[in-house]
């Protein structure tokens, strides 16, 4: 039950970075080489999120047989969870310091 909870809150929490990243970015032009190393790699994970999410709900989560398989998965997780949430903030700075970038 509590890896179930983890993986809940983990993936929450990488979908709502990535969203608010792409509504923050608001990508118009999504296949100029400066939008694809900006945008897409947020998007592929964030889909791939949703995806988890949908599965976790309708089939549940089952724990690794050991318990360095489910530590493996919760750190994998948690890194790109740490990934999104940089891009998510520094953006959010990029913002504050560029307010005329806003449109």
């Amino acid at each position: 039950m509590l890896y179930t909870l983890i993986l809940y809150v983990l993936l929450g929490i990488g979908l709502a970075a990535s969203v608010g990243f792409l509504v923050l970015h608001r990508p118009r032009r999504f296949f100029r080489v400066t939008e694809i190393n900006a945008s897409w790699w947020v998007i592929i994970v964030g889909l791939l999120y949703a995806r988890s999410l949908l599965l976790l709900g309708i089939r549940g989560a089952r724990p690794g047989e050991t318990w360095w398989d489910s530590a493996i998965s919760i750190g994998f997780l948690t890194a790109i969870d740490v990934l999104l949430l940089v891009r998510f903030f520094s953006y959010l700075w990029y913002l504050r310091e560029h307010p005329e970038k806003r449109s």
